[in-house]
């Protein structure tokens, strides 16, 4: 494909191919959506650093941010060239588009009317959120550098593949009819899965209680759940890859299903008696989980439901989820995991093709096989990411270590690790439940707040 140029300045329409045309409306569409996803990782590490103790909330912050330098540079050497370069496979890309040195040019497969550059760098911003999300997961306990080391290896051989599988040009599971507008399989049951498998591997917190963690900053997490709501904005509607109906199609749902998930927990909490602050964050938090599969390809009317249903779902796993083995300290594998699991299933029951040409009916429109679709995308994307998890973890576990000493841990890992503290306040001010809930208030919230 051959690329000229052009001098004139104020045209709308840029021929930049023989064959494409650049349209800059396009190209600012996905600009605007990659700076909201990127804006999701550091709004994902005020959600989770309020969530925990006061000894940890600046590593926590820490381990989304660094995300966002260790996958961005990944994805510019070869990342991006292996989930979405010229395939040589069906498991990777190639090392084609390395570097990203395809200058300006438009692609016919991922970019007809912007330029591939762009594209490369919105996909980025989801590469650098994915692994973040696993953070919350093992909170307090991993050291530094096998963290950092786990990230850049994970992005490589768990994330890349899954996202050529289900998005990529030639893609195995993309030409099956496995539906994922915006990655509930390759974002969110990846990253919950892998959360959970490292919550396992890492073994429980030192001080983990049954009912109950230390939240230090609730408004630290509300803030979170603010911004990452509006950065949904670009992760979902900015998946149509176009300014067009089918972006705004995804923006409501994204908008429907949020709100949803927020009424449902509220009126689950003022049923059983109390509604927390951090619980009510939790809610929408769902919905935008369960609606990413699904929201170019279902009605506004479903999206309600991708809301209220997993919400119902998720809110008593969380209840029970003290009983469990396992020490994800911020639910990761429940909100994310299970939710993206839901989300990509009920994919299969509502979406139209009506509503996308690229979709497919699901089973409530005449094409029961859908669900099957589905279902082989779900178990594909526990297995895989189990099998890489474990594969990267158990190794550095046993050369490395990947755990802090039980005297660091009940240090923290702010002084330990970054030599700093959180000094705003002497001590915390409540306690949540990340992953159960307080004895005294048990008939109420998973995520019941009450003062020390």
């Amino acid at each position: 494909m051959t690329t000229t140029t052009t001098t004139s300045p104020v045209i709308n329409m840029t021929t930049v191919s023989s064959e494409l045309v650049l349209d800059p409306s396009d190209n600012a569409w996905m600009m605007v959506s990659t700076a909201f996803v990127l804006m999701m990782t550091p709004a994902l590490a005020f959600f989770y650093g309020g969530l925990v103790d006061r000894k940890n909330i600046l590593n926590q912050l820490f381990l989304s941010f660094i995300c966002m330098g260790i996958v961005f540079v990944q994805w510019v050497l070869f990342g991006f060239s292996f989930a979405f370069g010229p395939p040589v496979s069906v498991g990777f890309g190639s090392f084609g588009d390395s570097l990203l040195r395809f200058g300006q040019r438009l692609d016919d497969a991922y970019s007809p009317n912007y330029p591939l550059l762009t594209y490369a760098a919105y996909q980025g911003t989801f590469a650098i959120i994915t692994p973040a999300l696993i953070s919350g997961a093992i909170v307090g306990r991993m050291k530094l550098i096998p963290y950092m080391i786990f990230i850049a290896i994970w992005t490589t051989v768990c994330y890349d593949p899954l996202a050529h599988w289900v998005w990529g040009e030639n893609g195995w599971l993309k030409d099956l009819g496995t539906l994922d507008f915006a990655g509930g399989t390759v974002v969110h049951i990846s990253s919950g899965v892998s959360g959970l498998v490292a919550s396992l591997i890492l073994g429980r917190r030192i001080d983990w209680k049954p009912h109950g963690s230390i939240a230090h900053n609730i408004p630290f997490t509300v803030l979170g759940t603010f911004l990452l709501w509006v950065g949904w904005s670009g992760f979902n509607a900015g998946s149509a890859n176009v300014a067009s109906g089918l972006a705004s199609l995804a923006l409501v749902n994204t908008y429907a299903a949020a709100a949803a998930g927020l009424l449902t927990w509220v009126v689950i909490g003022t049923i059983r008696g109390q509604v927390s602050v951090s619980g009510a964050c939790i809610g929408p938090i769902i919905g935008l989980v369960s609606i990413t599969p699904a929201c170019g390809f279902v009605q506004p009317g479903w999206a309600l439901l991708f809301g209220i249903i997993p919400t119902i779902i998720i809110y008593f796993l969380l209840l029970y989820k003290h009983h469990m083995i396992f020490d994800d300290a911020l639910d990761v594998a429940v909100v994310h995991g299970c939710g993206g699991m839901i989300g990509a299933f009920m994919t299969g029951l509502f979406s139209e093709l009506s509503n996308n040409p690229g979709g497919a009916d699901g089973a409530f429109y005449g094409h029961p096989i859908q669900l099957w679709y589905q279902i082989a995308g779900i178990l594909t994307a526990i297995g895989f990411a189990s099998v890489c998890t474990a594969g990267i973890l158990i190794p550095l576990k046993y050369t490395i270590g990947i755990r802090l000493s039980p005297e660091e841990e009940l240090r923290g890992t702010d002084s330990i690790v970054h030599g700093e503290k959180w000094i705003l306040t002497d001590k915390p001010c409540h306690t949540t439940t990340s992953n159960g809930i307080p004895a005294n208030r048990s008939q109420y919230s998973p995520y019941t707040i009450h003062n020390n």
